[in-house]
């Protein structure tokens, strides 16, 4: 018979010992925390007066998010940007974003062309319009160029919908992949310009509270891009690109997440030889912009 201790006991072994919280234990910083949310809380339900029947609401949406698998979407909406310091409006860099719930890791990595540039993966009757996006990334902090940061790249394609979850016929990683910047920090990416979408699978409850809020049903149109470099605080930093002028912007924004500082505009190409010189002559024209990154890097 094994005489090691159970992890789990159904009951105490002696139910009549008072309960001594065991001191090297104890969190006085999480004691504190939750007090305070607690009369946060419960100042909001005295002063707006909630009622049983909204706070009931309340929590079949929180358990529907459960069932989703969308509690962290809702935290990122709500409390993420409360303790990330580039949401301030002095913040000198380039706003992070959240991961969102439509990442898959393992994209494939893609190999140059031979200008150095990078082309998703797409199909070859891919709908929409060619967009190419250029930049540098760059310390925030000396203007130093991050060489060989790894880009992870993904997007919705023309028809709203993310490759890898078996939505539609779309390939495997199809708009989705890595590459790396070169030694300046530079990228140059080609890919389809992406629309708003909406995230499938939105409990209705869900959007009730949306309509209720006066939000779109749909996010604005981004492109999601993942950094990685040794330089980088916890060697990772997430943001999106938008575009200005999209309607679901802003306070529409049901994700509540575009932030202007991280809106592009771009060009649109409609020379035959210009679509020539890109091997885009399929196309009746293509889009251009530039996307800098500056980041929050470690001292060494």
């Amino acid at each position: 018979m094994s005489t090691t201790e159970p992890a789990f006991k159904f009951r105490p072994d002696d139910p009549d010992a008072p309960f001594v919280p065991d001191p090297a234990l104890l969190s006085p910083r999480l004691i504190e925390v939750k007090n305070a949310l607690v009369d946060a809380v419960s100042g909001v339900f005295r002063d707006k007066k909630i009622t049983y029947d909204e706070y009931e609401k309340f929590r079949q949406v929180m358990m529907l998010l459960q069932e989703f698998k969308g509690v962290h979407g809702w935290f990122d909406i709500w409390l993420a940007k409360m303790v990330d310091a580039s949401y301030e409006d002095e913040w000198p860099g380039t706003t992070s974003q959240p991961e969102g719930p439509l990442y898959v890791p393992g994209a494939p990595v893609l190999t140059p062309e031979a200008d150095g540039s990078y082309v998703l993966p797409q199909r070859d009757d891919e709908q929409g319009t060619p967009l190419i996006i250029s930049g540098q990334v760059r310390s925030m902090r000396d203007g130093t160029p991050l060489a060989c940061a790894e880009f992870d790249i993904w997007q919705c394609a023309d028809t709203g919908i993310y490759s890898n979850f078996g939505m539609d016929d779309s390939p495997a990683w199809n708009l989705r992949g890595k590459f790396r910047t070169d030694p300046e920090g530079r990228y140059e990416l080609r890919t389809i310009k992406p629309v708003p979408y909406m995230t499938p699978g939105i409990p209705q409850l869900i959007l009730d509270i949306w309509n209720g809020l006066g939000k779109a049903h749909f996010r604005p149109a981004h492109v999601h891009m993942k950094l990685r470099h040794g330089d980088l605080p916890g060697g990772e930093y997430m943001t999106q690109m938008y575009f200005k002028g999209d309607p679901y912007l802003g306070d529409n924004d049901p994700g509540e997440n575009s932030q202007s500082s991280l809106e592009v505009g771009t060009t649109r190409h409609s020379d035959p030889e210009e679509l020539k010189a890109r091997g885009l002559e399929k196309y009746s024209s293509f889009l251009t912009t530039t996307f800098d990154i500056e980041v929050e890097t470690v001292t060494k």
